[in-house]
């Protein structure tokens, strides 16, 4: 079976060349074969006469001669049509297939356009499948090994560049429910985010969610202000995300040096490798420290191993201040490859105890981060210290220790985050920024409900319907606009106070509060009257009434205050989702 495999893959690797080669050799006999026949019936023939009879065996015209006919000759007569036929129907079946995605598309609504076949496309690609969502997959190599797998499970694949506006329209960009660009080049993302914004301004109904990826955190952290842009169309949704980002968060999420429940003890970590993954992991451990103890003074105590440990701590500090407050940051500089890291787990032993809660091993490279698990767990296994380690996917050295080890086997403290795995989920793609404001959102409504029977949106996120959601989602949409309007602006979140900001408010008076509150009121009145509500005494869904449905100045003051409230409580929203607030 294996070797059937192999094969398999030697063949699709190189059967053109093997045809071409075929084909050369098969006409090389055929013209031996004309020769030689030739001079044993003393015909006369000239070299280009066995040459047009040799061309003349591709379409079974010249085979017929007299006798004697030679091997080479015999050999040729069926090679040659045989090779010409094969690669006729591969030509065909080529072709076939090219003119049969291009009829689906015809027929596709509400797919997804997944730019880039890498392995982040790939997977995604085949998750959306399995979700039964119709996929088209633009990819710029015509040798991607995956073209035919993707293709056999269902996807339309088309050749080409993302960038190129004409093959983004021929793709039914308007009529796409989401576009993720993973091409594997950040400006090429950005592009194709650019070029599609342009596009979806003649879109006639629906958002169009592009998702890109940007490698770079840095650039990720820059651009992440164009998510709430205030100029953006109301056809088009941007969002960004970046895979160490997420998995920092996750890996944090999932592996926690604390517990909820005894807050009254500092954390201690270990973090091995500050690349852009460890990194993010250093920032998700202290910002999760703070928003579990917003009113405590007490620290984390965060050691960092690095071959550039302190350099690297010191540009971190320089983006990100309040890391100091949070947390005792301890860098060592070492190369974990020499045998001086055989003594690291000395530093952390005091007597009988470790004082080490938890160690993340934050590596780029997979084998060099098994290795590293696998000494510091020789050195810490009776202390039950649980070590975490990056892998890019479940594959390869993650193989060998998986999360299911047994208690009693030494290796159960090692445990195997994998970063693709976690991260490039069509799920969790699609829980971007605008997802997360948006459910926010929902949850504030549903804090601030009476309950009132009948109400369709008095259920959890999942429960709500499409319709619902997107409401919401129109919502979180005009936080910008608000802000803009008094003042404010969005950005990325860089003071891990933010939440604590207050708008101007004075009673009686035209403040921040008062003004996007009203603002908010009129937007919501405007959306509920283009969809056929009006004014009525109750709440009616199936007559379409709704008591709110007045002029602010006409509003109870208890409605006012609900506004009031949401407005009020945009600081704390927008932090958790990454972003502050900040005055012109």
């Amino acid at each position: 079976m294996r070797r059937g495999k192999i094969l398999r893959n030697l063949w699709a690797d190189y059967s053109w060349f093997i045809i071409i080669l075929l084909g050369i050799a098969s006409l090389v006999l055929g013209y031996i074969g004309f020769w030689k026949n030739g001079q044993f019936t003393e015909s006369g023939r000239t070299i280009f006469d066995n040459l047009y009879l040799t061309l003349g065996l591709i379409s079974l015209n010249s085979g017929a001669v007299p006798p004697p006919i030679s091997w080479e000759l015999q050999v040729a007569r069926f090679l040659v049509p045989a090779v010409t036929a094969y690669t006729a129907f591969l030509a065909f079946t080529t072709l076939f297939i090219q003119q049969t995605d291009r009829v689906r598309l015809w027929f596709n609504r509400d797919h997804v356009i997944i730019c880039g076949l890498g392995r982040k496309g790939y997977r995604l690609a085949n998750q959306f499948l399995q979700q039964r969502t119709p996929v088209v997959v633009i990819e710029m190599d015509e040798g991607n090994d995956w073209i035919g797998n993707i293709r056999s499970a269902g996807a339309i694949v088309l050749h080409g560049d993302a960038a190129d506006p004409e093959l983004l329209k021929k793709v039914k960009l308007n009529q796409a429910s989401c576009l993720i660009a993973v091409v594997g080049d950040d400006g090429k993302n950005a592009e194709v985010a650019v070029i599609a914004e342009r596009i979806t301004r003649t879109r006639k109904d629906g958002c169009l969610v592009c998702i890109i990826h940007i490698f770079d955190s840095h650039l990720w952290r820059l651009l992440r202000e164009k998510e709430l842009q205030t100029h953006q169309n109301s056809r088009f949704r941007l969002e960004l995300f970046n895979i160490f980002d997420r998995g920092a968060h996750l890996m944090v999420q999932a592996n926690p040096p604390w517990t909820e429940s005894d807050t009254d003890h500092s954390p201690r970590i270990l973090i091995i490798g500050l690349g852009k993954m460890g990194q993010r992991v250093v920032l998700e451990a202290a910002r999760g420290w703070q928003l579990l103890n917003p009113d405590s003074d007490k620290r984390m105590n965060i050691s960092l191993i690095d071959l550039h440990a302190v350099d690297k701590l010191a540009a971190l500090l320089i983006q990100h201040p309040p890391l100091e407050r949070l947390a005792d940051l301890n860098p060592l500089n070492l190369d974990i490859k020499t045998g001086g890291f055989e003594r690291v787990a000395d530093l952390f032993l005091e007597g009988n105890h470790c004082l080490l809660d938890r160690v993340y091993i934050c590596l780029d490279d997979e084998t060099l981060s098994l290795q590293t698990g696998l000494r510091l767990n020789n050195k810490l296994r009776k202390y039950q210290v649980p070590i975490v380690m990056r892998m890019a996917e479940s594959g390869g050295p993650a193989l060998l220790i998986g999360n299911d080890q047994a208690e009693d086997d030494g290796f159960s403290n090692l445990q195997i985050f994998d970063l693709l795995d976690q991260t490039c989920t069509a799920e969790l793609l699609q829980r971007g920024t605008h997802e997360l404001l948006a459910r926010n959102l929902h949850g504030v409504y549903l804090e601030n409900s009476k309950g009132d029977a009948g109400d369709d949106a008095l259920v959890p996120w999942e429960q709500l319907s499409e319709y619902l959601k997107e409401k919401n989602r129109r919502q979180a949409d005009r936080i910008p606009l608000m802000l803009a309007a008094t003042g404010y602006r969005i950005a990325p979140l860089q003071d891990w106070d933010a939440e604590k900001l207050t708008f101007l408010e004075y009673e009686g008076g035209a403040d921040d509060i008062a003004l996007m509150a009203e603002m908010e009121h009129t937007h919501w009145c405007r959306e509920k009257k283009d969809e056929g509500w009006r004014y009525g005494p109750t709440k009616d869904a199936n007559i379409k009434t709704n008591p709110s449905l007045l002029p602010w100045e006409e509003l109870p003051e208890e409605e006012r205050d609900k506004n009031r409230e949401f407005i009020r409580g945009l600081p704390r929203l927008l932090a958790r989702a990454g972003f502050q607030i900040e005055q012109l």
